[in-house]
C-alpha cells in the first residue's frame, strides 16, 4: 500500500478536550502519509421543532455561524502546515460522519472516545460508537491518550482475529502498517480455556479440535497473503482479557481488529470492538 495507504484522514470535531487530545495523533499520521485532513463539525439543530418558530430558527442560525467561526480556528496551531480542509454540516453526527467518509474517499477516521451522551456510549462516546457501528471506513481511536503525550510511530503491532472472512483484511492492514513504520507484527486468536468444573476427556478432545480448526481457518482465509505471521492462540477467560494481557506484556503500541457485520440487535464482533477499544490499553484501528 505504501504511502498511498492513507491519503485522506477525516477528523470529526466537537471542540471538546477529547478532540484536542488526539490532534497530535492526526498530525503524526498526516505527516507520515502526506495525507489530507478534513476537520468535520456536525451542527445539531432541532429539526422539525424550528418549523413555525422563527425566533428559534434565528437563534439556531446564529449558533451555527458561531460554530463555523470556531471550526475555522480550531486547532489551527496544532495542525499548522498540513493540508487541512474544514467542513460544517448539519444533522445527526454519527450518520453524517459515516456518510461523508463514504462519499469523500476517506481512508481513515480518527476519533476520540468520549462524548456527551450515555448507555453503551458512556465510556466510548455516542458519536464514536455510532461511527464504529455504521461506517465501513477504518477508524482509529483510543481511550488512553493523555494530554501532552508524545506521539510515536508504533513499533509493536497486534492483530486480533476471529479467523472468519474479515481476517485477511485485518492482517493485511497489520502487515502494511508494520511495513510502513518498521514495526513487528503479531496475530492472535482467542479461545477460552476449559473451565475446571467441565474438564474431561471429551472436553479436551473438543478443545483440541477447536484449536486445530482455528489454525486451519486462519491459513485458508489468509492464503492469498504473503509472509503471514503465525497465529498465536490465547486461552484467557475472555477475548478482552487475553488482548489486554498481550498488550501489557509485549508493549503493544497499536491493535488492529475487525468490526464485523451486524448480527441482530448488536453484532458480536462489534460489541467486542467497543470493549477492546475501551479496555485493551493501547490505540486501536478497527477495519
Amino acid at each position: 500500500m505504501g504511502n498511498s495507504m492513507i491519503r485522506h484522514i477525516l477528523f470529526p470535531v466537537d471542540f471538546s478536550e477529547s478532540c484536542s487530545k488526539v490532534a497530535p495523533v492526526v498530525r503524526h499520521w498526516a505527516e507520515h502519509f502526506r495525507a489530507q485532513v478534513t476537520l468535520l463539525h456536525v451542527f445539531q439543530g432541532m429539526g422539525m421543532l424550528v418549523v413555525d418558530h422563527p425566533p428559534i430558527e434565528a437563534e439556531l442560525s446564529i449558533a451555527q455561524k458561531v460554530a463555523l467561526k470556531k471550526l475555522n480556528g480550531f486547532l489551527a496551531a496544532e495542525l499548522d502546515g498540513l493540508d487541512v480542509k474544514r467542513v460544517q454540516l448539519s444533522g445527526e453526527p454519527g450518520a453524517i460522519i459515516s456518510e461523508y467518509a463514504a462519499a469523500n474517499h476517506v481512508d481513515l477516521i480518527v476519533m476520540p472516545t468520549m462524548g456527551y451522551t450515555r448507555f453503551r456510549q458512556i465510556l466510548l462516546g455516542s458519536v464514536t460508537a455510532s461511527v464504529l457501528h455504521d461506517s465501513e471506513v477504518p477508524v482509529w481511536t483510543s481511550a488512553h491518550v493523555a494530554v501532552g503525550a508524545e506521539v510515536k510511530a508504533p513499533k509493536q503491532i497486534l492483530c486480533a482475529v476471529d479467523c472468519g472472512p474479515e481476517t485477511a483484511n485485518v492482517v493485511r492492514w497489520g502487515q502494511s502498517l508494520a511495513k510502513e513504520f518498521g514495526a513487528t507484527l503479531k496475530v492472535i486468536h482467542s479461545r477460552p480455556a476449559i473451565a475446571k468444573q467441565f474438564d474431561s476427556g471429551i472436553a479436551q478432545s473438543a478443545h483440541r479440535l477447536a484449536l486445530s480448526t482455528a489454525r486451519e481457518e486462519y491459513g485458508a482465509v489468509t492464503s492469498m497473503l504473503e509472509n503471514v505471521p503465525e497465529l498465536e492462540i490465547l486461552e484467557d477467560s475472555t477475548l478482552v482479557d487475553g488482548v489486554s494481557r498481550i498488550v501489557s506484556s509485549d508493549g503493544i503500541d497499536l491493535l488492529v481488529i475487525g468490526r464485523g457485520r451486524v448480527q441482530g440487535f448488536m453484532g458480536r464482533l462489534r460489541s467486542n470492538a467497543h470493549d477492546l477499544i475501551r479496555m485493551s490499553g493501547c490505540a486501536v484501528i478497527s477495519v
